[in-house]
């Protein structure tokens, strides 16, 4: 009888733990980059990526929230927390070894852009653009990518704080050239007030990494990055992923 309780305790406690962890709340965050992520009408997070997540969390049978967040901000606590995930985050060789990758949602070209009435600018390859002062943004990817190519903040690479800071030293003509993509450039500009359609893309960067993942820091279990993964390739391959980026034209 005394072993027949033990088994029946062992059994719930099992249960119970099962449950526990199934019912943990995961945690998403990113950057506002429209259309990938952005507050909407309603105050709450919207956008392409943020419906992919969402059909993830669905399939997955998964309880999560999404935030946005400063970009450094959510890197850190991706890094920091267990089940916190970014996404659009950029892969690189130099940030694999530091998460786990759920998997791509996203790939995206990054371009050279500036004015259209710049004359006086000519490129043929990135090389040519360090006769020119290029902007980024502090912290990202492509500021890194512009260091190593032979780019100086002493010389010919500005680093902006943000969007809004480097679209208007584009325009105001205090730096030559952005490097960026083009997904968000419309909205970007039209949100403060200016013109995309006095842009135009100088060179595309192929070598530039291009695609964008969900990730995790390595204090989340690799169950839970499995989990989240296969339900991403299962919104992929259902019909799910494409139906979503049809909706928002992309």
């Amino acid at each position: 009888m005394q072993r027949l309780k033990l088994t029946y305790v062992f059994l719930f406690l099992c249960t119970f733990l099962s449950k526990s962890i199934h019912a943990q709340k995961l945690h998403f965050v990113a950057e506002a980059l429209p259309p990938f992520h952005f507050m909407g009408a309603d105050n709450q997070p919207a956008g392409v990526l943020v419906d992919v997540v969402k059909a993830v969390l669905k399939q997955a049978n998964l309880n999560g929230d999404i935030k946005l967040l400063p970009f450094a901000r959510c890197h850190d606590l991706t890094i920091k927390k267990s089940n916190t995930f970014m996404f659009s985050f950029l892969k690189t060789p130099t940030r694999e070894a530091k998460f786990k990758w759920v998997g791509q949602i996203y790939k995206n070209k990054a371009f050279l852009i500036g004015l259209k009435n710049r004359n006086d600018i000519h490129l043929q390859s990135l090389e040519d653009a360090k006769d020119w002062v290029v902007g980024t943004i502090r912290g990202y990817h492509s500021a890194s990518y512009l260091l190593n190519s032979g780019f100086s903040t002493q010389n010919n690479l500005y680093l902006n704080v943000n969007y809004n800071q480097m679209w208007g030293m584009l325009f105001k003509k205090r730096i030559d050239l952005i490097l960026t993509n083009t997904i968000a450039l419309e909205t970007e500009l039209k949100s403060i007030g200016l013109d995309s359609s006095l842009t135009k893309q100088y060179i595309e960067l192929n070598d530039f990494p291009n695609e964008l993942y969900i990730t995790s820091g390595l204090n989340t279990s690799d169950q839970k990055i499995k989990q989240l993964s296969l339900a991403l390739i299962e919104i992929k391959n259902n019909g799910t992923y494409q139906k979503i980026m049809s909706k928002w034209n992309m």
